[in-house]
């Protein structure tokens, strides 16, 4: 599930006793199977591991060389008066406000993706040599020039509405900006699936190539007690740009629906494939799109009102140095990039301790589910995750302050040893999100 994301409604199904019988013989049978196996641990051969290794530093040093980065980059523009130099350029270009939001944010947002894109074509480069990325040049500058598009329309609205709601409420700006966040932030998810994330990729009905498949999902469904009709599942074309594996949930209400890229499916076998199925409708179940996205605002709303009350300060202190007259001038905004950007990355642990808990029920809830319904469900589960693992080229041994930081999953090693050790029908306790008689 990306770490911010919503719902759609359930339908009960009661099966029959005698259905039940049968679906426990194969399930007690598949328990013994699973009992018999040797626990397995998440391992890579030794040519992969070493790559894994030299891409766990090198990502790990990307990661804090980028944002180390990001941060001068907002510095320097706070040194060379570059903030008051674009209000300026927008005010002589029109006293319309929209217009200069229009003239601020774009070329706000153009400089400040220009002295990332270095480290953008690196990483793209590492990815091809890596071979987690097939994706030819031409097709990847037309992707990240979409994407700048796009920002450039959503950080116009966004820099218009910030700025008006500064003038208008000096002191309950941060607080209102943040009211003014949630049906945009709802407005986007439900947008997403329909007219963003086509632009970027290539989506079919998962039921015209692989009905077999989908009707293994309506078993899974079902014994959710739930019904998400096959219009609501796709395939994604993921093949042509990546090799790496997933599936996802994306949308709410009419927009809603699972993804599954089809290198999952060329790869996994149909039971690791039905357990990956599994976690994303736990994600759908369990409403983590809902959850997570409140949990986010409320840490946004906390960093918010810190942001406010620093940048309030560094204006008072630093604004005639840096060309600033207060914070409702235009010429703010990189100050207030660079103070929420500090925040936001002081407080990026808290934000993945977040998505790491709802991806391991994710984890749990995908157990739960397909037990019963696939021979040696906790083999399948294990498999899955080595798959996933040795695609992706995850190292297995990461640091424990890295996985504290950084990792928005539990790491994939943790993640196989409880597909194995989570069991409690072995000791004929109740599932906690499956419940028996679905």
């Amino acid at each position: 599930m990306p770490s911010f994301w919503l719902l759609l409604c359930l339908l009960l199904a009661i099966f029959t006793l005698p259905a039940v019988a049968q679906d426990s013989s194969p399930a007690t049978a598949g328990a013994n199977v699973e009992a018999a196996r040797p626990l397995l641990h998440y391992t890579l051969p030794p040519d992969k591991l070493a790559k894994a290794y030299a891409l766990y530093r090198l990502d790990g040093a990307l990661y804090f060389i980028t944002s180390i980065w990001g941060f001068v980059v907002l510095l320097l523009m706070l040194r060379t008066r570059f903030g008051a130099t674009l209000r300026n350029l927008a005010e002589r270009s029109s006293r319309r406000r929209f217009v200069q939001a229009v003239v601020v944010m774009v070329l706000f947002v153009f400089v400040l993706q220009i002295t990332q894109l270095p480290f953008d074509i690196y990483d793209h480069h590492v990815s091809l040599g890596y071979g987690l990325s097939v994706q030819h040049w031409g097709s990847w500058f037309a992707d990240w020039g979409k994407a700048l598009l796009l920002t450039f329309v959503f950080a116009t609205f966004l820099g218009w509405i910030l700025y008006g709601v500064i003038r208008r409420s000096p002191r309950r700006w941060w607080f209102y900006f943040w009211l003014a966040l949630i049906p945009i932030l709802i407005f986007v998810l439900f947008i997403t699936p329909v007219w963003i994330e086509p632009l970027f990729e290539k989506f079919e009905p998962l039921s015209d190539h692989h009905p077999e498949l989908v009707a293994q999902i309506e078993r899974v469904v079902h014994r959710a007690g739930m019904e998400i009709p096959p219009q609501r599942m796709f395939e994604m074309k993921a093949s042509e740009k990546r090799t790496t594996l997933n599936a996802y949930v994306t949308g709410f209400g009419a927009t809603k629906r699972v993804v599954v890229w089809d290198t999952t499916m060329q790869d996994m076998t149909t039971p690791e494939t039905l357990f990956v199925f599994g976690h994303e409708m736990g994600h759908y179940v369990l409403h983590h799109i809902p959850k997570e996205t409140a949990i986010d605002l409320g840490i946004l709303l906390v960093l918010f009102y810190v942001g406010y009350r620093l940048a309030t300060w560094m204006v008072a202190r630093y604004g005639p140095q840096w060309g600033i007259r207060d914070l409702a001038d235009w010429a703010s905004l990189p100050l207030l990039m660079l103070v929420l950007s500090l925040l936001v990355f002081v407080a990026t642990p808290a934000f993945n301790a977040v998505s790491r808990h709802y991806e391991h029920q994710a984890d749990q809830y995908g157990l739960e589910v397909i037990h019963g319904l696939v021979p040696d469900s906790s083999h399948a589960a294990a498999m899955a995750f080595q798959k996933l693992g040795e695609v992706s080229l995850d190292y297995p041994y990461v640091n424990k302050f890295w996985e504290f930081w950084a990792w928005n999953h539990p790491t994939i090693a943790s993640r196989m040893i409880f597909a194995q050790t989570y069991r409690p029908w072995d000791e004929g306790k109740e599932t906690e999100f499956v419940k028996s008689g679905q």
